[in-house]
């Protein structure tokens, strides 16, 4: 029995969506500190927390309509294996957690940043999902934060070039991942009674957005390059070749329109190129020390 509860509630952690948001805010601490310290793995730990507890959140929120999609109606609310109020407790002490870890080992100017991502992602953007497809715009918005949270809890300013550029680029690379699970789950939405880009536009035309928004994103990662955030050249060279491969990937959603696309595939080359990016990043500060 505990084996399972401990499983719910990993599961209703989303660690597998978790755990990469919180290597950005470790990607923007290490830039700025490019040291390994206690400090840099405990704000990790911190907005972690942070970013559980907006996700379990958002689960409560939308349990409703979970309950109503294939594709999450099993989840750990909808399906009764965890109770709403045991999942606010759970939400509550992962964020209060989260904000000593941040707070402690950072500064409170990066809690604060971080309470300002919950409130986007939890007061606007979830409730934005029931009446418009296009939440996704301020939803993109807190995949811009976290590295901008470690950057700050390492000493660094909001306004600094380097984070901003940074903190750009996550905010464009949400938005294709977006793009895909409409391609997928479009229809799934509408029949749960949410707004859907498919009563817009046709799957094609969806498919020629993603494409726009993939070259949009890995124009705003050459900027790295180009602006001196990652200096030595073989990373360029690593970033540039692996930019032209994702771009050619995902010149496949331009073919003809008939054609069904692996969606897990497409999903798993975009997480892929921005883990890259972040190794990238920190690879860089490693050799050059800053």
């Amino acid at each position: 029995m505990l084996g399972n509860r401990l499983k719910d509630y990993l599961e209703l952690s989303k660690l597998k969506v978790m755990v990469p948001v919180s290597l950005t805010g470790f990607t923007g601490f290490f830039i700025f500190n490019p040291h390994f310290s206690a400090s840099l793995f405990l704000v990790t730990a911190g907005i972690l927390m942070m970013a559980i507890s907006a996700s379990v959140l958002n689960q409560v929120q939308e349990s409703d309509l979970d309950a109503m999609m294939d594709r999450t109606h099993n989840r750990p609310i909808p399906s009764g294996r965890i109770k709403k109020s045991r999942a606010v407790v759970y939400a509550i002490c992962s964020l209060l957690t989260g904000v000593l870890l941040v707070g402690l080992q950072g500064n409170m100017k990066a809690d604060l940043l971080g309470l300002i991502t919950i409130i986007i992602y939890n007061g606007i953007y979830t409730p934005l999902k029931r009446i418009t497809p296009f939440a996704v715009v301020p939803g993109a918005l807190t995949g811009a934060l976290p590295p901008m949270m470690g950057w700050i809890a390492a000493g660094g300013a909001a306004l600094d070039r380097p984070i901003i550029f940074i903190g750009f680029l996550m905010f464009m690379g949400q938005i294709p991942h977006f793009w895909l699970l409409i391609v997928k789950y479009g229809e799934e939405y509408k029949l749960a009674g949410l707004p859907s880009l498919t009563g817009i536009f046709s799957s094609f035309q969806i498919k020629r957005l993603t494409f726009i928004w993939v070259l949009t994103s890995v124009a705003a990662a050459l900027f790295l390059s180009l602006f001196k955030i990652i200096q030595l050249n073989l990373i360029t060279v690593i970033l540039a070749a692996a930019s032209v491969y994702l771009v050619w990937k995902f010149a496949g959603l331009l073919k003809d329109q008939e054609i069904q696309i692996n969606v897990t595939r497409y999903s798993l080359l975009l997480n892929s190129y921005f883990l890259l990016i972040m190794i990238l990043l920190i690879s860089d500060k490693m050799i050059t020390g800053g």
